[in-house]
């Protein structure tokens, strides 16, 4: 799950499916604002679609097995969507028909602004803050400022922080050692780097994995800020484009292009570095197998772009399914289960104490002892429905851009501007 991108699919699709497992039918949103149940009185079964698959499944259901052991009175029906976009069709098909929602579900929190707007998802804050000792949160703010904010709307928490990820700097040890090269730390210095690089080896630098990241990331490092109050055509805008426009002219920066992901060009040694997901260490590790030492670091900028799902739960659960569910998300996100979650998946854990214990720190990858770095100045997309039309088409601007470097950034973002500030007319 860790390499499939976000795709903007239809809002409303054809047809309901018919789907079963679902939140009780005789019960909504008259209970969407009741004061939560602070004990199960009985035996209560909840449902969770996920599309988690491969190791990230197995350690699911390894945690789930276990708060069901401590909790005999929940029963917890992990219900597989089998991908991302098979998960966000059912959710969208479902939102016609509230009775047949799960429970709870992992989704972009872009997924779920027209359901946060009907009512259909739980406002979790009267939960996290409760006074009573089994429902309050063991210490919200521990959980990583970025994350916190990327659930929180308009004051309200809608979602818990789940499988998450940031982006990290790989790349060849082997070859930064063999030219006495530094780990670049800002953009600046990632750009004298690639060019050493590219003088001496005669290949690009660096790259980026994702477009829109590196974009959104050198707004924030110049004090812009990617969302819908942004001009496209100001100088921090402007300066995105012309960076990324002049590496790749001059040879010293590339995109990940028809491989989709740079980590195949860093495994065939056809680039010296890249920016990628933290997430994606069993790919850079496979590639580099026997043909050179990799190493991570924290992304070279101020600021680094967090991104993943978060599980949200729908007010058409009953009240017991809700505390039940929630139950299960403290579980879930607890500090020793978010060791386990990031060392067996290698998904960030959401928590500051589980990032910097020794138990994480001295796992036995590149990620988890740069993590506390890497994670300081986590940013997130705006929680809105526009905001993946308005990435996309920034993305196609300047992939445009990219694949003419001799044309004008000026002309291009003059011509994105209509189209990006439509984007946000709701």
């Amino acid at each position: 799950m860790m390499r499939i991108r976000r795709t903007l699919l239809p809002a409303v699709l054809a047809a309901t499916l018919a789907l079963a497992g679902c939140g009780s039918a005789d019960s909504g949103q008259d209970t969407a604002d009741a004061t939560p149940d602070t004990t199960i009185n009985g035996n209560v079964t909840i449902t969770f679609w996920h599309g988690m698959t491969g190791d990230q499944e197995k350690t699911l259901q390894q945690i789930t097995d276990a708060f069901m052991k401590e909790n005999p009175k929940i029963t917890v029906k992990l219900q597989n969507q089998s991908s991302y976009d098979g998960l966000q069709q059912k959710l969208t098909a479902a939102q016609q028909s509230p009775k047949n929602l799960p429970t709870i579900t992992q989704a972009y929190s872009s997924w779920m602004i027209n359901a946060i707007d009907d009512d259909l998802v739980v406002d979790q804050t009267p939960y996290i803050e409760s006074k009573d000792q089994n429902l309050a949160f063991d210490n919200w703010d521990d959980v990583l400022e970025g994350l916190r904010k990327s659930v929180t709307l308009d004051g309200k928490i809608y979602g818990m922080p789940f499988n998450k990820s940031t982006e990290v700097l790989w790349y060849n040890k082997d070859m930064f050692d063999e030219l006495g090269l530094k780990v670049p730390t800002s953009f600046e210095e990632l750009e004298t780097t690639a060019k050493a690089i590219h003088d001496a080896k005669g290949i690009p630098g660096a790259g980026f994995d994702s477009l829109q990241n590196f974009y959104s990331v050198y707004l924030s490092d110049h004090g812009s800020e990617f969302g819908k109050d942004l001009d496209v055509t100001g100088k921090a805008s402007q300066d995105a484009f012309t960076y990324y426009q002049d590496g790749v002219r001059d040879g010293w920066l590339r995109t990940a292009g028809t491989n989709q992901y740079m980590s195949a060009p860093f495994a065939s040694q056809k680039v010296g570095m890249y920016i990628g997901s933290s997430a994606g260490e069993s790919f850079v590790k496979e590639g580099a197998a026997g043909k050179f030492t990799y190493a991570a670091a924290p992304e070279p900028s101020k600021h680094a772009i967090q991104q993943g799902t978060d599980i949200y739960m729908f007010t058409s659960a009953s009240s017991q399914q809700r505390t039940a569910a929630y139950l299960y998300e403290k579980y879930l996100t607890g500090k020793d289960n978010q060791i386990t979650w990031g060392v067996q998946t290698g998904y960030i854990p959401i928590r500051t104490s589980a990032i910097t214990d020794s138990k994480y720190t001295s796992a036995d990858t590149a990620i988890a002892p740069i993590l506390a770095d890497a994670t300081r100045n986590l940013i997130a997309a705006p929680i809105k429905p526009s905001s993946e039309q308005a990435t996309t088409d920034v993305e196609k601007s300047l992939e445009a851009v990219l694949a003419d470097p001799n044309s004008s950034v000026k002309d291009a973002l003059a011509k994105l501007k209509p189209t990006f500030e439509s984007d946000w007319q709701e």
